[in-house]
């Protein structure tokens, strides 16, 4: 029975660490979620996961850990019964998550508790996070050598003046970047554990430092001196890690980050220096300075969870021009905006005292130590993005956070025992409600598509864009319905109303610019001179165009005309 057991444990390691790798590699992206379905195949491999686990032990050991999101939970019904949150559909998605998040936590948790369960725990994300790594490294080369290897790899748009960041099947450089950087510990955790050697493990660090420098993101250039210095502190029962091969490691990454900007002239694009990639523009400082402005004016509930980007278009015109974000690019200043500072700051120190309880105090080990470079590298991306957002990074670091928690405290936290039946009935559930889900984003896929087909010329079914009787995605068929406003004279109060409301949750460049005209069009001149400035602020690249067009409308009507007066120069910075 034992031997059994073990496999069947084995197994809901491998199904769980598969979704993950598959979620990496997925090539295919939709708008508007574009990481729908590669978060799906991580909840999907959580959810085969744990029903393998019941099958196997048949039951559950939940943890005070729990408290944490459903304390957050609790917060997102207080913010929805108090109307900072515009309606419950926007929680959907934020309840849903947060609810696998507290199954990430307990199978975490669950795992760590059975024999050697913890080294399976990172046996199973080193090995897909590896894999998934060098895997991308090699979409990466494909991506830079402009090859077509649709529909496996996704494609990158080549500009004959910049040099391209490849981000294989991940879609994004810096979360690419994040990627090989949790490879890299996932290929420490290796060596100490003595499946890997040598060579082999210089090699292939070497592998993904070039993949990291090929993202051109600034976090690595934290993350990796970071790892060095904690990769070479001594754990108990580790292998030695040699000083020269890590020296040799962090210089080579160096040698790759100096070197690309040479790398990329030679290849005929104007590659940037080191020191203007540094000294750059920063658009990240002024979507701080609007978190910290919000919190400032919210101090207690903050906007309401996933109201960044609404109330970002509200007061963008009072900053210097950054980029339209529906995040702060800081986990602290976006809780500190959304939910307040009481939240926030109690967030901090109790994640604080927490990873001091598990990740500092205890005695090192090769199993804690790769716990802790994971959550190291994910916290650094934290501060500068939001990579917490994603399943496929969420629920990793929700069963580390199980796993850490246990090793720290196994005798506390209660067993609940759950019957087989009881399992396979709530899969059966959650595939049907997967199932459904899904069914309801298609349909919001096909209607951005029959809205761009629309606006290509073509003849579409107006029904694709009508809101049906239930969706759990009921802004975007207001968007729908939005795009579909005409500015005109004459307007209802309701209208105007409707558009108000409406572009302050889509911030894109052409609706701000359409309730700009709603505005002008209706004797409001001020009201549309500060959308206007709102539209510089929020996009600075996109703003000529629509400062021509403005431009030519001032020179045909007189409404037009006052409004423009008072617009920022074409090339206002």
């Amino acid at each position: 029975m034992t031997i059994i057991a073990n496999k069947r444990f084995n197994g809901a390691l491998a199904v769980f660490g598969l979704g993950l790798l598959a979620a990496y590699l997925h090539p295919y992206r939709t708008h508007p979620y574009r990481s729908y379905y590669q978060d799906a195949l991580v909840l999907l491999g959580l959810s085969l996961a744990w029903a393998l686990t019941i099958y196997q032990r048949r039951c559950m050991r939940l943890s005070s850990l729990l408290v944490l999101p459903l304390i957050l939970l609790l917060l997102l019904s207080l913010q929805l019964s108090l109307g900072l949150i515009p309606g419950a559909g926007a929680l959907s998605f934020p309840v849903l998550y947060f609810l696998f998040l507290i199954l990430a936590l307990t199978l975490g948790s669950s795992w760590a508790d059975q024999p050697d369960g913890a080294d399976k725990i990172c046996l199973s994300l080193a090995l897909a996070h590896l894999a998934a790594g060098l895997i991308s490294v090699a979409l990466q080369c494909v991506q830079l050598a402009g090859l077509d290897a649709t529909p496996f790899v996704m494609g990158i748009a080549h500009n004959a003046h910049t040099f391209l960041r490849p981000y294989a099947n991940v879609a994004q450089p810096n979360q690419l970047a994040l990627l090989l950087c949790l490879a890299l510990a996932s290929l420490w955790w290796l060596h100490q554990q003595g499946r890997m050697h040598g060579r082999a493990v210089l090699a292939l660090a070497a592998t993904l430092l070039w993949g990291l420098a090929l993202t051109q993101s600034r976090i690595g250039w934290i993350i990796v001196p970071a790892f060095a210095v904690l990769c070479l502190m001594p754990v108990a029962a580790g292998r030695a890690v040699s000083r020269v091969g890590m020296s040799v490691l962090v210089l080579l990454y160096a040698a790759f980050v100096l070197g690309l900007p040479y790398l990329a002239q030679a290849l005929g694009f104007a590659g940037g220096s080191l020191a203007e990639h540094v000294g750059g523009r920063s658009e990240r400082m002024a979507l701080w300075q609007q978190a910290w402005r919000m919190a400032a004016q919210h101090p207690w509930l903050g906007v309401g969870w996933g109201g960044y980007g609404a109330e970002q278009v509200k007061i963008a015109a009072d900053f210097s021009a950054g980029t339209y974000a529906e995040h702060a690019h800081n986990l602290i200043l976006n809780f500190a905006a959304e939910l307040g500072w009481p939240a926030t700051l109690l967030f901090i120190g109790g994640l604080g005292w927490w990873l001091w309880q598990t990740c500092v105090l205890p005695a090192q080990s090769p199993t804690l130590r790769f716990a802790s470079l994971c959550l190291a590298a994910v916290l650094v991306h934290s501060m500068v993005e939001f990579p917490l957002w994603y399943a496929y990074v969420l629920i990793p670091v929700g069963v580390l956070l199980g796993m850490l928690h246990q090793l720290r405290w196994p005798a506390a936290g209660v067993r609940v025992g759950v019957e087989p039946a009881a399992a396979i009935a709530a899969l059966v559930l959650a595939a049907a409600l997967g199932w459904a889900i899904s069914w309801d984003y298609r349909r919001v896929v096909q209607g951005f598509r029959a809205l761009g087909q629309e606006l290509a010329g073509y003849q579409v079914a107006p029904e694709s864009m009508q809101m049906p009787a239930y969706t759990l995605f009921p802004q975007f068929y207001e968007y729908f319905r939005l795009m579909k406003v005409v500015p005109r004279a004459g307007m209802a109060q309701d209208e105007i109303a409707y558009v108000e409301r409406w572009s302050r949750r889509f911030g894109f460049v052409h609706i701000l610019n359409k309730l700009a005209e709603v505005y002008v069009l209706n004797g409001q001149p001020q009201q549309a001179g500060r959308v206007m400035l709102t539209l510089q602020r929020l996009h600075p690249f996109d703003y000529p165009e629509y400062y021509d067009y403005w431009q030519a409308k001032a020179a045909l009507d007189a409404r037009y005309r006052v409004v423009f007066q008072r617009m920022p120069s074409r090339e206002a910075p």
